[in-house]
């Protein structure tokens, strides 16, 4: 047998092992794991001091997302790119359904939208309410290869919120034909309270975002979301946790037998509320907020013991323009952070080289993990003979200073910068192809495949810790 590609002397991470080796692509799949001494190749990468992993997986993006009167800032291509330079060869983002316009339609409609993306893409379905929803069009979309459907308990204001009682019935629907439901859980009803009390005050300024959406407006909804999946019989995902109090009730949900899985973000990790005080402060505006250093101790301690299954990013950046009109009123700003392209290295930087995380835990978070729960798995998240040739060779002693005019996410804020950060892709396959080497990116508009997702795969809720 001869080699498209061969990739020597690195050290393997794929499903939770670490051992020396080489990797084999024939065309766009992984031919070869182990000893190649007697192959030949045609062309041969030295993979020496680095780490050989698959290609990281970022299941919670938001592309060129209309939000709060603008658009974010990273459209599919140049957020993909970005994504490859950090070593991401899939992303998951979100339909962005219109006024009136139905599940499949919307799908339709996004993949338009994302086709020029140079990485591999798929999409969760967003539910703004249930009302009107027929199992037939779930069926559909989950025949599309979208088995993941998302949900909001908040956002009132804007006509996102899904009510208690059509999403229970979301989730009877959902996990009756196999599919996954993920939540946004944050209580509306406290959140308009404080947002109310607060404007009443003419308190807007950036400071006091932590105070309009405090940490058990997220717990609250938490609770309720996991006992309304234990009724249903659902499989249930909770998108960036951010509080010590969602960790608990995340874990007791496994405990008691729940299809439960719950991702967090770098952001939750490594940056507290202090970060509003700053003088741009209103730059680093999200939903949730960020919280405190307590928080964070909790979140790392839930990576390590298997509470908390992957981490995403939120991907939804802004330009500085687009946030800086609302520095006097963080109410309107537009909510979300840059992150695609540095989650690895900061997850790198702050897990393994800080103790927090092994190599082999860290790449099960961004990319078996997620490659389970949403139904990727083996193809994503595995370096496994036969399938995708996904592939990062990762450089634990590649130091770089943390720039956004050196990154390449279409934004000139980063949450981060300044930061310097050990880890970073030496080179980048996407299926065989490389996309990132020599620091040149060698991907093409169009590049990425749309990845049909399969429910029977669609696993991962370990129950109580690590599986």
């Amino acid at each position: 047998m001869k080699l498209n590609y061969l990739i020597k002397n690195g050290s393997i991470v794929s499903n939770g092992r670490i051992f020396e080796g080489d990797v084999g692509v024939v065309n766009d799949k992984i031919a070869l794991i182990g000893n190649s001494v007697e192959l030949e190749a045609d062309h041969v990468y030295d993979a020496a001091g680095c780490y050989v992993t698959p290609g990281f997986i970022d299941s919670h993006t938001h592309m060129q997302l209309p939000v709060s009167g603008t658009v974010s800032s990273d459209d599919f291509f140049s957020g993909g790119r970005a994504a490859a330079w950090g070593g991401v060869t899939t992303i998951i983002d979100f339909t962005t359904p219109g006024p009136g316009q139905g599940l499949v339609s919307g799908i339709m409609a996004r993949k338009e939208e994302a086709r020029l993306c140079p990485i591999d893409y798929s999409l969760h379905g967003t539910f703004y309410g249930y009302d009107g929803v027929e199992p037939e069009d779930l069926q559909e979309a989950i025949e599309m290869g979208v088995t993941s459907f998302k949900f909001f308990t908040a956002y009132g204001e804007s006509n996102r919120r899904t009510p208690d009682g059509e999403l229970f019935q979301a989730l009877k629907e959902i996990g009756g034909l196999g599919g996954l439901a993920m939540v946004h859980c944050e209580n509306d009803e406290i959140i308009a309270k404080k947002r109310e009390d607060l404007i009443s005050k003419e308190k807007k300024s950036i400071e006091h975002h932590p105070a309009s959406r405090p940490d058990y407006s997220e717990s609250t909804a938490v609770g309720k979301v996991v006992h309304l999946a234990k009724v249903a019989g659902s499989c249930l995902h909770l998108a960036h946790l951010t509080t010590k109090e969602s960790i608990n009730l995340l874990k007791r949900g496994k405990e008691l037998g729940i299809d439960l899985s719950g991702e967090t973000c770098p952001q939750y990790l490594l940056l507290t509320e202090d970060c509003y005080e700053e003088k741009n402060g209103h730059r680093y505006a999200a939903t949730p907020p960020l919280r405190l250093d307590e928080d964070r101790e909790v979140l790392w301690n839930a990576l390590e013991s298997g509470v908390l299954d992957s981490v995403a990013t939120d991907h939804c950046p802004f330009r500085n323009e687009q946030k800086d009109e609302f520095q006097d009123n963080f109410l309107d700003i537009p909510q979300g952070l840059p992150g695609v392209e540095t989650l690895p290295s900061l997850l790198f930087t702050e897990g393994v080289k800080e103790n927090h995380l092994s190599i082999e835990r860290m790449v099960e978070l961004i990319a078996e993990k997620p490659a389970r729960r949403f139904g990727l798995y083996p193809e994503k998240g595995s370096l496994t003979v036969g399938t995708d040739a996904d592939i990062v060779v990762f450089d634990p002693e590649d130091s770089r200073r943390i720039n956004p005019d050196k990154l390449h996410m279409n934004t000139d804020f980063n949450p981060f910068a300044g930061k310097r950060t050990c880890g970073w892709p030496r080179y980048v396959f996407l299926r065989g192809k490389p996309v990132l080497q020599d620091n040149k990116f060698g991907g093409k508009k169009g590049q990425g495949e749309w990845v049909n997702r399969n429910r029977k795969n669609q696993s991962g809720g370990n129950h109580g810790g690590r599986n």
